[in-house]
């Protein structure tokens, strides 16, 4: 029961939305984390490791502040040194791409070779443009070394002092060693040696500085380069170091518990799209008429949308946090909810094995093929023959000088031939069967072309002429039984009617047996013209000369009322009836005198060839479009006979004709019921007889 109603719950269209919108919900809050994380947070070494003291940024970030101030000293040495055009003095013109693709120009243009002399007249004739390049080569050497400086002076408590023994860079004016080792974090390279305190992670320094610390060891350079944060700087990266741990932390706890509620709705819609609690088919929606490879174009375009505008929507944040927030979390739930709305039809598709047969490009393929096969088999048989002679002939001649080849074209040729000769004697045996009347014979042609289409034809008309024969035989059958039939029925009461006449005749009406005579002449009459009323009655509703007028039925009503008409019958019959139905008033749109008829009919059936003091059940039921009136009862014959057959006129389930019936109620029942738009079934399960009516429902 448990089980049963949580299948129900599961599969319940309201349970499915609140789980769409429940992942939605959760993506958006992920979103949100994410955002959080990208904005607030600088290191994401700070979930890992505790003490920023122990963390490889602040090692990393000495080792940085070593290697700009190793190379300001050693290239651009101070802002008055670029100005004065010392860093371009000794330039050779493999040190700058503008002066390298000037001397390849020069070369081109003067048709010289590239040699010391070109090199010497280089320097000569193109001074002039030389100047320009070394101009704007002190320019952007300028902009690089306050761009240095810059990167130095930014990160807060930073202090610094490099030197060459002649030119010096520092943001304090203090040389001393020990100023800058008194610090907690610092980096020191000189003659003594190189020190970086705290040492930590693995991040190397650059080569140049390394080459610069190796000519210092060899005292070969007298470069100085000290560096260090101060207690007020270490302070400040430790608070906001516990800061980004502790949005990491709570963030990423969101995150996860957001992406397994987001997988358990995605694998729970995935699991239960399509499905109902009634059945366990794959119900598609009308959405999912889309062609499924449209669908996935659709899921593509999403992806890429998302991919090329995320950094376009993330930029936002330049000119407002909050408005990027809101684009990114309203963009994010418009394009994934589209992107779920296509990818379950797409999964609904794939379960109702339609993902391919469903798809656009399947359906032109298939309709391609179709046509170009249409075409090929449906072209004149002399036109192929010859395009297929004249292909065989250019194969032939084509690979004329090449033996092998031919051979194999023409081994080709002979299986083909080969299979379309057995493919026609096929056809010929086929054909002679039929004409010795055997038309259940199937011609058995695999491939296509015009042999296979002539074989489906054949048999074709093989299987019309066989179900014609079939019906035939059966209708002269039938023909025959009812004309026996009919005459036994009307001679019976006739032949008896003249005997007791003749027997009138010869006693006269003062004879003591005239009252007998006559009250056989009255029975046998009015069973002949029962019998007459109802030859002209099934007349009638097979000719459709009966209207029906439609009206709202009470079939409660109605049968409550026959069975009260006929409650004399029902106690000379000594049956039981069992009437069940539903607690709520049946309507059904029918004609109530017809219907009447018909359950009088059904009736009249019953008391003629029930088992005597055996139940008979009437049933009552409907369903959302139809009404359902079902007559069981146990036959007193046995039923040794088709259900269809029992509907023909004429047609008795007691075989001996030993009974009052005339065999047409079954008929007339049948034909009355197609008039109301109805159907009457029959069905027989040894001696258990089953009626059921079936009426459209009264809306």
């Amino acid at each position: 029961m448990l089980v049963t109603k949580w299948k129900t719950y599961k599969r319940k269209k309201i349970t499915k939305i609140a789980a769409f919108i429940l992942l939605i919900i959760c993506l958006l809050i992920g979103v949100s984390s994410a955002l959080d994380i990208t904005l607030n947070v600088q290191d994401y070494e700070s979930i890992t490791v505790k003490s920023y003291m122990k963390s490889n940024t602040l090692s990393n970030e000495l080792r940085y502040a070593a290697n700009r101030l190793e190379h300001l000293i050693r290239v651009y040495k101070s802002e008055k040194y670029i100005r004065d055009g010392k860093t371009v003095k000794y330039i050779d013109i493999d040190d700058s791409w503008q002066l390298t693709n000037l001397y390849n120009n020069y070369l081109a243009e003067k048709g010289y070779e590239d040699n010391a002399d070109s090199e010497e007249l280089f320097w000569i004739e193109k001074d002039k443009e030389i100047q320009d390049i070394k101009e704007s080569i002190k320019k952007s050497d300028l902009v690089n070394y306050q761009n240095i400086i810059e990167d130095l002076n930014n990160p807060e408590g930073l202090i610094y002092y490099a030197t060459d023994g002649y030119y010096e860079c520092t943001n304090t004016g203090n040389d001393s060693r020990n100023h800058y080792s008194l610090q907690n974090a610092y980096v020191l390279i000189d003659g003594r040696g190189m020190k970086v305190e705290p040492n930590n992670g693995y991040s190397s320094y650059s080569s140049s500085l390394v080459d610069t610390y190796e000519s210092i060891e060899d005292g070969t350079n007298r470069m100085v380069i000290y560096a260090a944060i101060t207690d007020e700087g270490l302070s400040l990266r430790v608070d906001k170091w516990l800061k980004d741990r502790h949005t990491l932390i709570v963030n990423i706890f969101i995150i996860t518990m957001c992406l397994i509620v987001l997988i358990t709705c995605l694998a729970y819609l995935l699991a239960e799209t399509g499905k109902v609690a009634e059945d366990e088919a794959i119900h598609m929606a009308k959405f999912d008429r889309l062609f499924p490879d449209l669908s996935l174009l659709v899921i593509a375009g999403i992806i890429a949308i998302i991919n090329l505008g995320f950094y376009n929507v993330f930029n936002i944040r330049y000119t407002s946090e909050k408005l990027m927030k809101l684009a990114m979390l309203s963009s994010a739930a418009a394009l994934f909810s589209l992107f779920l709305i296509f990818f379950l039809s797409i999964a609904r598709h794939y379960k109702n094995r339609t993902l391919v047969k469903k798809s656009l490009a399947y359906m032109i393929i298939t309709r391609l093929s179709a046509a170009a096969v249409k075409i090929a088999a449906g072209g004149p048989l002399m036109f192929k023959s010859i395009a297929a002679l004249i292909s065989l002939m250019a194969v032939s001649a084509y690979f004329s000088d090449n033996l092998v080849l031919l051979i194999v074209v023409g081994f080709a040729a002979v299986y083909y031939v080969s299979r379309k000769v057995r493919t026609f004697e096929a056809i010929l045996k086929g054909l002679r069967t039929a004409k010795q009347g055997d038309y259940e014979f199937k011609i058995q042609v695999d491939g296509s072309g015009e042999f296979k289409q002539l074989s489906e034809d054949i048999n074709t008309i093989t299987s019309g002429f066989n179900i014609a024969v079939q019906n035939e035989v059966k209708s002269e059958r039938l023909k025959s039984e009812l004309i026996t039939n009919v005459s036994h029925d009307i001679k019976t009461p006739l032949t008896s009617i003249i005997s007791y006449v003749d027997l009138l005749k010869r006693e006269g009406l003062q004879s003591p047996n005239a009252p007998k005579y006559l009250d056989v002449l009255d029975r046998k009459s009015s069973r002949l013209k029962t019998l007459t009323e109802d030859l002209f009655e099934a007349a009638k509703a097979t000719s459709g000369s009966i209207e029906a007028h439609f009206e709202r039925v009470n079939v409660n009503a109605l049968v409550s009322q026959i069975l009260g008409e006929l409650d004399e019958k029902i106690m000379d019959s000594k049956l039981t009836f069992k009437v069940t139905s539903t607690d709520e008033r049946l309507f059904a749109k029918a004609d109530g005198r017809l219907l009447s008829r018909v359950m009088e009919n059904l009736l009249s059936n019953i008391f003629k060839y029930a088992l005597k003091e055996s139940r008979v059940y009437i049933d009552l039921s409907q369903t959302e479009k139809e009404v359902f009136i079902c007559f069981k009862n146990v036959s007193a014959f046995e039923l040794n006979i088709p259900a269809d057959e029992l509907m023909l006129r004429f047609k008795r389930g007691d075989e001996s004709r030993s009974s009052e019936g005339s065999g047409l109620g079954l008929a007339i029942a049948k034909s009355l019921m197609e008039i109301q738009n109805g159907i009457l079934d029959i069905s027989i399960d040894g001696d258990l007889f089953k009626a059921e009516i079936r009426l459209e429902k009264f809306h």
